[in-house]
């Protein structure tokens, strides 16, 4: 089923949502088996994006749930950023320490 609502409207007005809820809206899935899950450090501590879209949090992020396949991360702290590719697996924990 779609919705009007595109990835990056529905998270720019979800900030505060809790876990489970941010994996659903994510996911676009009621079932949590069908995700992989992004564990994320990063020195400085920096501001997480994932596919362009803010996700109102900072490093360092445990177990973020997340659809499979390819991804973007960037990370921002004042003027350093950092920007790569990873790639989620269901059931699978993906770990990034990143320095900026």
């Amino acid at each position: 089923m779609r919705t009007s609502f595109s990835r990056r409207a529905l998270f720019g007005s979800i900030a505060g949502v809790s876990t489970a809820l941010l994996t659903l809206l994510l996911s676009g899935s009621a079932f949590p088996s069908e995700v992989g899950f992004l564990t994320v450090s990063s020195v400085p501590p920096a501001k997480v994006f994932i596919d362009d879209i803010d996700t109102g949090r900072s490093t360092p992020i445990e177990a973020l749930a997340l659809p499979p396949g390819n991804h973007r991360l960037r990370l921002e702290a004042g003027a350093l950023k950092r920007a790569l590719g990873f790639q989620i697996t269901v059931g699978q924990t993906t770990r990034l320490k990143i320095s900026l």
